[in-house]
């Protein structure tokens, strides 16, 4: 839900789905997105055209010599901005589910002031999410229920055309021995 006065409220139907082997599965419209964690493959099915596309991991990008490299993205992510204070919002029951919650406040972060999730303690989900910004209030909630899902839930259909498709070939990075050095500046003369 938005807080500005006359804003519309959007509501898009999506459903979740994690197997115990950490795969996720989002289902949205006419099309599913199959994320694999351990392999970092993962598969866009088009239902309308029946085509799954396999989306292979971004090759790792070489760390520019001098500068250390950027850890992996986890979820949920906490940006790094400086000053940003946690506020533990304790343990509560939301629709069922016991969900301990946290407040990111941010002190300098621009348009995003507050940031809101409530967690499932048992399927460690995210039930709430809440997003409070100059663009008003954004509220994200999920109706989560733990139930056996098929493994096929996490497989290409049967019948659905295969495309793979490559990730770019990056050029190789020169060793830091192999980089130019910096062009010397002359000294002042100083008679």
């Amino acid at each position: 839900m938005l807080a500005l006065a006359g804003a519309v409220v959007q509501q898009i139907a999506t459903k979740q789905f994690r197997s115990l082997e950490g795969k996720i599965r989002l289902d949205f419209d006419t099309s599913s997105l199959i994320s694999d964690p351990l392999t970092q493959v993962r598969i866009l099915l088009d239902h309308l055209a029946m085509e799954a596309r396999i989306l292979l991991p971004e090759p790792n990008l070489p760390a520019v010599p001098g500068i250390p490299a950027i850890p992996e993205f986890a979820l949920p992510a906490i940006p790094s901005v400086p000053n940003v204070n946690i506020v533990n919002l304790g343990i509560s029951v939301i629709d069922g589910l016991e969900a301990e919650g946290l407040r990111y406040v941010f002190d300098a972060m621009g348009s995003i002031a507050s940031w809101e999730v409530w967690l499932s303690t048992k399927l460690q989900l995210p039930i709430i999410t809440k997003i409070i910004g100059s663009f008003g209030e954004r509220t994200t909630v999920c109706k989560c229920t733990a139930a056996d899902v098929p493994d096929s839930l996490f497989q290409i259909p049967p019948g659905y055309t295969v495309i793979t498709v490559e990730p770019p070939v990056l050029p190789e990075m020169p060793s830091a021995s192999v980089l130019p050095s910096a062009p010397s500046i002359p000294k002042p003369w100083n008679p």
